[in-house]
């Protein structure tokens, strides 16, 4: 008796201790999203800062092409397979110029990540998603992402946004 008893408890306990963390997200729309796909500022040094992922960081040297007297970095973040790159002209001003994200360790707003089933990615959403075969794009101002899907789940996030 004192044996069913205490394994009672025990898987109480375990059932207890062991329940999944539920996040629920709110749907946002197209716009929202482009307007700030991470969450945050999209500049060098919140890229930077972030403690997870950890980014690893390369400057790259660029001769501007309209004052070639003058230079411009390109600053490459790097996790595992996924790099995002920033433009930082010789007067300080930055731009997201391009990526493409991997790993699910990168998460944009509203917890999108790689790896996610299409249709949570659709449930994150509060306008109508048009699905091109297995990609979809979302472009706004100067910027396009293009979200691929292989078997129904998220496997690449490719960034391209555009300055001159």
């Amino acid at each position: 008796m004192k044996k069913y008893i205490l394994l009672t408890l025990v898987i109480g306990v375990f059932a207890c201790t062991t329940q999944k963390s539920v996040t629920n997200y709110t749907t946002l729309s197209q716009n929202e999203f482009l307007s700030s796909p991470f969450g945050f500022d999209e500049n060098i040094e919140n890229f930077s800062n972030l403690e997870k992922p950890k980014f690893q960081t390369q400057k790259l040297l660029r001769k501007n092409k309209h004052y070639v007297e003058k230079t411009d970095t390109i600053y490459k973040f790097s996790y595992k397979k996924s790099e995002i790159f920033f433009y930082k002209t010789h007067r300080g001003k930055e731009f997201l110029l391009a990526g493409k994200i991997l790993n699910k360790q990168i998460k944009l707003i509203n917890g999108i990540s790689v790896g996610m089933h299409k249709d949570e990615f659709n449930n994150r959403f509060s306008d109508q998603l048009n699905f091109n075969s297995d990609s979809i794009q979302m472009i706004g101002e100067g910027t396009k992402y293009t979200f691929i899907f292989a078997n129904d789940k998220l496997q690449r996030i490719n960034i391209d946004n555009y300055f001159d």
